[in-house]
This record gives C-alpha cells, structure tokens and sequence, in this order.
C-alpha cells in the first residue's frame, strides 16, 4: 500500500529566517490545483545527499540549503482561477549566507527546484555561468541538488528512490 507523504512544516528541519537581504525575483508561474497541493508537502531531507528543505506556510515557500538551514527562496502564492500563481519570489542576498548575486540563474535555479523537488517533473539543471566543461557541471549540479529526489519519490517504497 503506497502512504501519502508527510507534510513539511518549519518544525520539521533546523532552518534560518529569511534574512532582510534580498532581492525580488522576476519569476511567474501557474500552478493547477495538484501543483498547489504537491508544493505545499514541501520537502524534508531523508539522506546527507538531499540539500534542500522546503516548507509551505501562510501562502509563502521556503527554499532552505538542508546542511546549513539558510534560507536562499522565498515564494509567495496566490489564488487565481482554481489553481495558483506566484505573486512574489524572492532571493537571499546577504553574502555571509548565499553568494549568488544573478537574479536570472537564481529564477532558473527556483523554476528547476519547484519542478523537479516538488512537482516530481523531469527537468533540465541551469547551467551556471563558467560551469565548463560536462564533469564540473555534473560536480556543480551534485553540489546545488544532490540526488534530486522529489517530495514524493520512494513513497511506499523501501529503497526511498534515488534518481538524477
């Protein structure tokens, strides 16, 4: 029998409040009501290899780096029609947390994120500016996202699946 996955909650990982510096995202996107309902199970790490814990609470998402519990996104979602929509999106920018200041790689690197950790889609890693050659993007890739396995990957299932 396959069980639905726990919903993540800001009790469920150790994490940092979004800090005051930040950056507004350009970054649209619609969800159907399935889409609103697999983002707000979020994501809470079940292996070193998961980075990234995620969390739905009052309308906003929070993108935290697992290891380190800093909040790097910030994703506000409003009702429209019978699904959602993002209002706001926003990205850490106090250099003592997140040393990212490209708002075009960090709306990428977001869209990536929601799709693939959270709605389970398939979908193709931003490359990052000098990422070189296939092995260092690779490397880079691992860095970002580990294993990137979504919020309902290995549901039901022993092993926990593990998939690239």
């Amino acid at each position: 029998m396959t069980r639905m996955p726990s919903r993540a909650t800001g009790a469920s990982w150790k994490h940092e409040p979004f800090p005051e510096a930040r950056a507004k995202l350009a970054f649209e996107r619609r969800f159907s009501p399935d889409e609103r309902r697999r983002i707000e199970l979020g994501l809470v790490p079940e292996q070193m290899e998961d980075k990234w814990f995620i969390y739905f609470e009052d309308g906003w998402v929070y993108l935290h780096r697992s290891w380190t519990g800093m909040c790097i996104y910030a994703v506000l979602l409003r009702a429209e029609g019978e699904g959602s929509a993002v209002e706001e999106a926003w990205a850490n920018r106090d250099p003592k947390e997140y040393r990212v200041t490209d708002a075009g790689y960090d709306a990428a690197l977001l869209g990536y994120l929601i799709d693939r950790l959270l709605l389970g889609k398939e979908a193709a890693f931003p490359a990052s500016i000098g990422s070189g050659t296939d092995e260092k993007a690779s490397l880079f890739r691992h860095h970002v996202v580990g294993t990137a396995r979504s919020n309902e990957e290995g549901v039901g299932s022993e092993e926990g699946g593990k998939k690239d």
